[in-house]
């Protein structure tokens, strides 16, 4: 018997008995349907765990600090350090799989303009870097490194509303008109690193400033305190709001070291450390190896991926629960297929037996069977999957109302859906058809 023989055939019997056949296929329709849109629901869960940890970073990044915790057999936990300097940092761009490597420094200071002054948080950084980093400017650009008298910063999108009178605690920004009188195109912008300088006069609203002790200052009041410059500053750039970094203002690390060394008697920062260093990888399949080689030289490191895995592995659990709820209801359309076919032999068996008597021979037969099966999973799994694309868009457009994906169907799914159901079609018909190929033919003709 020819192949296309065998699939008109099997199509024809199936639509002798069309109602038996519908039903047969609708019990795989929800079935298919089940379980893709349960699995769909995990993957869109999935998904949606990846974009919100994006909005907090990259996941091709680590953080690379001083201090590693190692936990011990005991349940307790050690911490040693191992200093991060210009040495670890070329040794970090050696491994591979590094896209960028970019130390980090970070201080607080004080921007003055004419009577206002805002308190910042500097972040001094590698800017031939900064924007593979993540660091993004509203407008203007980064700063250049620091030549002659004057040093560029980017402002915190927050700066610039900030400003305020110290002695009178008045805000430089008109809180009816929103317009300030601090202004990036008409102000002129000085930082200091020294609370004296801003405080010392007055106080904050007329009462006295205690002024910090350590960090430079001497706990007797009686003696000199050191006093800081004020240098001038140029804001070139405003970061952009929403990321990790929109609260820091940006300088050069080069610049921002110089100052350090100026005023250290005040900042107390060392110059010759980091305390933090940022590791960019190539692709988020080099962050696991590069990670562990950093480990290995005995820096603490941290990644997006390691929070990542956590809720991976809680999401996969997730959808293996979901997907075997659908699969409870695939299992019925199962049952029905080889009832469906078991029924069909009984009600065939007389042309089971003639068949056999015009010389076909039994692997035709069991062809013939598992053929009919196999139009049953194909039919009831291309019509479940249209039915969950079509749930899928409900779910995605009114529930969801456009704030994000909730479903998700995948390529891989779709495909996977229907060749699934197909085979479970053909598992389902295996023993009917076994048991029509093994009928004799002569017991076949004299049934009834």
């Amino acid at each position: 018997m020819r192949i296309l023989d065998q699939l008109a055939m099997a199509f024809m019997n199936l639509w002798r008995r069309k109602l038996r056949a519908v039903l047969t296929v609708l019990g795989m329709v929800i079935g298919t349907a089940s379980i893709v849109v349960m699995i769909s629901l995990g993957i869109g869960i999935n998904e949606a765990q990846i974009k919100n940890f994006e909005q907090f970073g990259s996941l091709t990044m680590i953080e690379v600090s001083s201090w590693k915790y190692t936990e011990t057999r005991d349940g307790m936990g050690t911490s040693t350090e191992t200093e991060l300097n210009d040495k670890s940092v070329e040794a970090f761009r050696k491994i591979p799989g590094v896209k960028a490597v970019m130390p980090r420094i970070e201080t607080w200071g004080f921007i003055k303009s004419g009577q206002y002054v805002t308190d910042v948080s500097i972040l001094g950084v590698d800017l031939d870097v900064a924007e593979e980093f993540g660091f993004e400017l509203s407008d203007g650009r980064l700063p250049n490194p620091h030549t002659g008298k004057n040093y560029e910063i980017v402002f915190a999108g927050h700066v610039m509303n900030n400003f305020y009178n110290p002695k009178t605690g008045k805000q430089a920004m008109d809180p009816m008109t929103g317009i300030s009188k601090v202004t990036l195109d008409r102000s002129r912008f000085q930082l200091t690193f020294d609370s004296s300088n801003i405080y010392d006069n007055g106080g904050f609203m007329g009462k006295p400033m205690p002024m910090p002790v350590g960090g430079g200052y001497s706990e007797d009041p009686s003696q000199p305190q050191p006093k800081g410059k004020f240098y001038k500053v140029t804001p070139v750039g405003t970061m952009s709001e929403g990321n990790n970094y929109s609260w820091y203002s940006l300088m050069d690390i080069n610049a921002l070291k110089k100052l350090a060394k100026e005023n250290k008697n005040i900042m107390n920062l060392d110059t010759e450390k980091y305390y933090q260093v940022m590791v960019k990888c190539n692709d988020i399949d080099d962050v696991a190896a590069v990670k562990k080689q950093i480990d290995d030289m005995g820096y603490g490191t941290y990644s997006l991926q390691d929070a990542l895995e956590m809720a991976k592995k809680s999401s996969q659990q997730l959808q293996l629960l979901l997907g075997a709820i659908g699969g409870v209801a695939l299992l019925v359309a199962a049952i029905g297929i080889m009832n469906t076919m078991m029924m069909s032999i009984y009600e065939r068996t007389k042309e089971i037996g003639i068949i056999k008597v015009l010389g076909c021979r039994m692997g035709n037969i069991a062809t013939l069977f598992l053929t009919e099966a196999a139009y049953i999973g194909f039919f009831g799994g291309a019509i479940g999957l249209g039915i969950s694309y079509g749930l899928s868009a409900l779910l995605n457009g009114f529930l969801m109302a456009g704030s994000g994906m909730m479903s998700v169907i995948p390529a891989y799914l779709a495909v996977f859906a229907v060749v699934f159901s197909v085979g479970v079609a053909l598992v389902s018909g295996m023993y009917p058809a076994v048991k029509a190929m093994r009928l004799s033919a002569l017991s076949a003709i004299r049934s009834e």
